[in-house]
């Protein structure tokens, strides 16, 4: 794995809201085209009956439009769609950008070097750069 960075979003990225698992939105994202995303909230809950994941909320996103990404270009923000009402807000993260694309039950063992206190919070963003990539990223709230 790269080693962890920190990461300012300048605006949020906004989602329609989704109930669907990381499994099955793994799974999406290889019928989509590029530029989908898709992400979970998680709360990551250490205590000595083990490590639990409580979901907070997810969400989904076809690609930007050429417009939408002309903006981003321009460093403006995209404003919320009316159907959009997942968020990951602005704000300071650590990153971590994976490689590959482990199913939820792996993934608390991709969690564990940040896992330091009783509760984490963390965005797991999927992100279909082409077609034939997709990655995992690990946003990690700071504050």
């Amino acid at each position: 794995m790269q080693r962890a960075l920190k990461l300012s979003l300048s605006s949020p990225i906004w989602m329609r809201e989704t109930n669907l698992s990381l499994t099955h939105l793994i799974a999406r994202s290889e019928k989509k085209d590029r530029g989908y995303e898709a992400a979970i909230h998680m709360k990551i809950i250490c205590s000595d009956e083990g490590v639990s994941i409580e979901h907070l909320g997810a969400g989904e996103r076809d690609g930007y439009t050429e417009d939408e990404r002309k903006r981003i270009e321009r460093g403006e923000s995209i404003e919320q769609k009316d159907d959009e009402t997942f968020v990951i807000p602005d704000g300071p993260y650590i990153f971590e950008q994976i490689p590959f694309l482990p199913e939820e039950m792996e993934l608390i063992r991709v969690l564990l070097p940040y896992l330091s206190k009783t509760e984490t919070e963390v965005y797991v963003r999927i992100y279909k750069e082409n077609m034939l990539e997709t990655v995992m990223q690990l946003l990690f709230p700071i504050g």
